[in-house]
């Protein structure tokens, strides 16, 4: 049952769903968003557009991992195959929302991560996105400690939607009992330091490490964000990176992102 009062202020939070081996950790994640304050859940199940062009090509070919079995891919057969995934999200979320007691929604959309952040994001506070599905061989996957033990990271430049964007991260650090990782983004190497005296006031009184990028840059932010072993990333969302920048580092990530308006 939801005791919250029916007049509190909600955060609206889009989640993005549809992949068994991540929408664990993606709920794990929401639910450390939403253990302060009420909120309002969306759900959103993504029916990539160039996935669904690429099965009518002929010379797709779809390989199963467990037989080594190669076959013609089929349009048909991948839209039955993306419409298990969504029924399966859905009722991860609906489980989630029913012990939570929050109000929930869910849809499934036709486009691209590109697509979707490019529209109107006053509708929602944070958009939570689980991580790129991991396509390297079991064989060479990297050994990574716990994630309880690995660091929330944020970048930062002093902004009002940084200053969100720590807050927010500080709030998942917290209710994983998790350093954060800062990522101070200063083009000035002069106002580095009032930059991190800055982040140590928002962030305190948490344990954090701070490493300066020059940029927002996806390669750059990536290249941090592994170097720092992070668990999760909050972006505060920022023109000079747009949602291009934002699918493209999204989709070689291997830990959530959490995008904040």
């Amino acid at each position: 049952m939801n005791n919250r009062p029916a007049n509190a202020i909600r955060m609206r939070i889009t989640v993005m769903l549809g992949s068994s081996d991540t929408d664990s950790t993606t709920l794990k994640i929401l639910s450390q968003l939403t253990l302060e304050e009420p909120a309002e859940i969306h759900g959103l199940f993504l029916q990539d557009t160039d996935l669904l062009a690429l099965a009518e090509l002929p010379v797709a070919r779809e390989f199963c991992q467990l037989t080594h079995a190669e076959r013609r891919l089929e349009p048909a057969d991948l839209l039955r195959q993306l419409r298990i995934q969504a029924r399966a999200a859905e009722q991860a979320l609906a489980g989630f929302a029913g012990r939570s007691g929050f109000n929930w929604s869910f849809r499934t959309v036709r486009g691209s991560l590109a697509s979707l952040l490019a529209e109107d994001m006053g509708e929602r506070d944070l958009l939570l996105l689980g991580a790129a599905r991991n396509l390297r061989p079991l064989a060479i996957r990297q050994v990574l400690p716990r994630p309880a033990s690995r660091p929330v990271a944020v970048t930062f430049d002093g902004s009002a939607t940084a200053q969100r964007a720590l807050a927010i991260a500080r709030r998942v650090a917290s209710a994983g009992s998790q350093p954060l990782a800062i990522l101070l983004i200063a083009a000035d190497p002069d106002s580095l330091q009032a930059l991190r005296m800055q982040a140590a006031l928002l962030a305190s009184p948490a344990m954090a490490d701070y490493l300066a990028l020059g940029s927002a840059e996806p390669d750059e932010l990536l290249a941090a964000v592994h170097a720092a072993r992070a668990s999760t990333l909050v972006i505060g969302l920022r023109e000079e990176l747009p949602p291009t920048a934002i699918e493209r580092l999204h989709s070689r990530m291997r830990c959530p992102a959490v995008l904040v308006q």
